[in-house]
């Protein structure tokens, strides 16, 4: 088990992450689950695995909610409950970056909700909000980077299958490019005919001599 979440194990081991074909299909089931505490968690669990596998967020080091080490939080002048902030991450440039994530229903995501996180992180150079809501408060936006719905709509089955796999503490799974045939004969041709102008040159080339 990779994934650093109290409850990762229980909600791994339910099958909520296994042979997703695209994030709406994530969202079913996750909008299935009757506690909004639980949705939280279980998209919390998926930022892990996307954090973890996916190279657009620089991922290398990775710490959540109750694991923050004593120095980083008085550096950051965090609260020690961690109200208000989910983890924190470090990037390949050494940049520690605070994250939130928040699952909405309704895909609607207020400044009033994120506000606290704004609050707490200002110490922070960098901080994210992952949330699958298509929109957020104006005023949020200008004051922190976010994920919104459209970036995990854009997941392809391949990617949500290294999420799984990393969840579950397994390889990845690869998938081979197949060759096209199609193009393998166009090559295949050019080289011929590149060979045949070739032995006409040197062809008209002893003539010529």
């Amino acid at each position: 088990m990779n994934a650093l979440h109290y409850k990762a194990a229980f909600w791994v081991g339910q099958g909520i992450f296994d042979s997703l074909v695209s994030f709406s299909d994530f969202e079913s089931r996750v909008n299935d689950i009757f506690e909004e505490k639980d949705r939280g968690d279980v998209f919390e669990i998926f930022i892990e695995g996307y954090l973890a596998t996916q190279a657009i967020t620089q991922h290398t080091e990775h710490w959540v909610v109750g694991g923050i080490p004593v120095e980083m939080r008085e550096r950051f002048n965090l609260p020690n409950d961690g109200t208000g902030i989910d983890g924190i991450y470090e990037d390949r440039g050494g940049s520690q970056i605070a994250y939130q994530v928040k699952y909405r229903k309704n895909h609607n995501l207020t400044f009033a909700e994120v506000a606290p996180f704004l609050g707490i992180t200002e110490r922070f150079t960098d901080r994210v909000i992952f949330t699958n809501a298509s929109t957020l408060s104006d005023k949020a936006i200008v004051r922190t980077r976010w994920y919104r719905g459209e970036v995990f709509n854009a997941l392809a089955p391949q990617q949500l299958g290294q999420i799984e796999a990393w969840l579950k503490g397994k390889p990845p799974s690869t998938v081979r490019a197949k060759p096209d045939p199609s193009y393998q004969i166009q090559v295949l041709d050019d080289i011929a005919e590149t060979l045949r102008n070739n032995a006409r040159e040197r062809g008209d080339g002893l003539r010529n001599g």
